[in-house]
Formats: C-alpha cells, sequence, structure tokens
C-alpha cells in the first residue's frame, strides 16, 4: 500500500478574518506545520497541496523547503472544499493506493494519531480521526425551542486526516457528483454514502481547527510548549501483511533496509504477517517495494516503538 496526503489549505478565511495558510503560528506558515508532519512520515511517498492561485508560488516555495522525500506538488483549488480536495485527488500519481485528506487549518496534528488512522484502511473500509463530544448537544427548531436533546455517548466530532483508499475515495467523489452534491465539508461522510465503513480511531483533542483569532493564541501556545518533533532516526514497529509465498522476499528486503525481524506469523488463513523494527529513515520507500516484491493486495502498518 502506497500513501499519499493531500492538504487542503485553500479558502479565504472568512471566520479567521483574512486567508491563515501562511499566516505565521509558532514560528512557521500555519500550513508548515502539517507538511512538515506528512514529509516526517516515510510511510508517505506524495504530498499535494491544495491551495488559492495566488498563493501557489510562496505555497510551493514553502513545500520545496520542506519535503525532502518523496514528491510534492500545488495545485489550485476548486469553489468548494469538495471541489478542491477532488483537484488534490486528480493530482496523485498512478503509484498511489491509498490516501488521506487533511485540513491544512489544523496545525498540531500528530503523527502517531496520523498511523493510528492509516492502519485499518482496506478496500471498502475507511477512517477519520475523531475526538468524543464532551458538551451535551440539543436540536433545536427555527424558533430556538429544544426539539431533542441527543445521546453524547454515541456522538462524536470528526477531525482530519481522513483516510481510505484512493480508488474508494475518487468513487464516492465521483458518485456525489453524480447526485449533483458539490459543497460536502467532509469526505467520511461522501464514503459512507458509497457504502464503505467508515471507522472512528479515538485522536487528540488538540488537533482542532484554526477557525477565529481566538484559536490562533491557543494552537500557538500549544505548538510553542510541543516544539518540533520529527525525526529521522525514530525506532518504528512494522507489520507486514502478504501471501505466504512473499515471506522470503519481504525479509530479504527488510534485511537490506537493516531491520530487526521480531516475528513471523504464518498461521493465518490467508495472509503471512512479519513484525520487524526499522528506522524512520529506513522506511522510505518501502510501500512501493513492498508492492512490487509481494503484489498489490500486500499491506503494512506502522506504530511508533
Amino acid at each position: 500500500m502506497t500513501w499519499g496526503a493531500v492538504i487542503v489549505a485553500a479558502g479565504r478565511g472568512t471566520r479567521f478574518g483574512r486567508p491563515k495558510q501562511l499566516i505565521a503560528i509558532a514560528g512557521r506558515p500555519m500550513a508548515g506545520w502539517s507538511i512538515d508532519a506528512f514529509a516526517s512520515m516515510a510511510e508517505i511517498a506524495e504530498l499535494v497541496i491544495v491551495t488559492e492561485a495566488e498563493h501557489i508560488e510562496a505555497m510551493q516555495h514553502l513545500a520545496d523547503e520542506r519535503v525532502v522525500h518523496g514528491r510534492v506538488t500545488v495545485v489550485r483549488g476548486g469553489a468548494t472544499r469538495q471541489a478542491s480536495v477532488r483537484a488534490g485527488l486528480d493530482t496523485l500519481s498512478e503509484d498511489v493506493t491509498a490516501v488521506l485528506v487533511h485540513d491544512g487549518a489544523r496545525p498540531l496534528v500528530r503523527t502517531a494519531d496520523v498511523r493510528d488512522g492509516m492502519r485499518p484502511v482496506r478496500p471498502g473500509i475507511a477512517s477519520l480521526l475523531a475526538v468524543p463530544v464532551v458538551d451535551t448537544v440539543k436540536v433545536a427548531g427555527p424558533d430556538g425551542k429544544v426539539m431533542r436533546t441527543l445521546d453524547r455517548s454515541e456522538l462524536w466530532a470528526a477531525q482530519t486526516p481522513q483516510f481510505a483508499m484512493l480508488a474508494d475515495l475518487l468513487r464516492a467523489h465521483t458518485e456525489a457528483a453524480r447526485r449533483g452534491e458539490t459543497a460536502a465539508t467532509d469526505d467520511a461522510a461522501l464514503l459512507e454514502r458509497a457504502g464503505c465503513d467508515v471507522l472512528i480511531v479515538p485522536a487528540n483533542h488538540d488537533n482542532f481547527k484554526v477557525t477565529v483569532p481566538e484559536d490562533f493564541a491557543r494552537a500557538d501556545a500549544l505548538l510553542r510548549e510541543r516544539g518540533d518533533q520529527s525525526a529521522e532516526e525514530d525506532m518504528l514497529v512494522v507489520e507486514c501483511f502478504v501471501d505466504p509465498t512473499a515471506v522470503d522476499a519481504v525479509l530479504l528486503e527488510l534485511e537490506a533496509r537493516a531491520a530487526r525481524i521480531d516475528e513471523i506469523d504464518r498461521d493465518l488463513p490467508s495472509a503471512a504477517v512479519v513484525r520487524a523494527y526499522l528506522t524512520n529513515a529506513a522506511l522510505r520507500g518501502f510501500g512501493a517495494r513492498l508492492q512490487a516484491i509481494a503484489g498489490d493486495n500486500a499491506l503494512f502498518t506502522v506504530a511508533r516503538h
């Protein structure tokens, strides 16, 4: 499985008072925080940033400074978020099989949460980061009268990234356009309507969207406290799910990357599992190699050790 990431950094910042994607927050442009997070993840092979036409040159310069490995492209957004996401999806190369879509106005996304969101994705199965709703939610009529109170134990506030197989998300967008739906603000909702199972992945409450000036001050403080968390030498746990006949080839590939093999389980009904430890830097390009040696159905998941 080869991952691509689409960062949606288009929009006029109406509620914020001005466009915010390039406003400096905690010492770097807001979109730079998300770019840095995904650029630090070896399993993400391609990055597409969607922005306003007048920001393309500045955003490309920002991205080129920060993305050392992999392909990065900046493209013009559409009239709606849905159109902007579609523009980003259409820019990904044929090598990409799975995709995550993230709001550039969520600069506090954590790579550990992103990896948790990537893990369950399979054909027909998507996921999204979310947090439990902590407030009691009322449904009111036009006159302000409360009609009913929702059970908050069943309610989750959706975040981004949202994750899916690229073919599934492209199909969901195509079907939405066919229905005449053009202003969706949530890709998971499109995936649900397209018949995909969408799984909740609990995330961090800090991954909020910077929408109004008060959010900016809070995000700035949290980011300054957190600091730079990227690390090429982070040790990762990688689990590969492959056809049993491909195990030896996968082991050779991992060993060539100086991985430490931890376990080989050949007893699953339809796949073998190879578990290994290797550095973030050594993982780069592994997704494409895994598909080349083990086939398109081979999968791997990554977690922080």
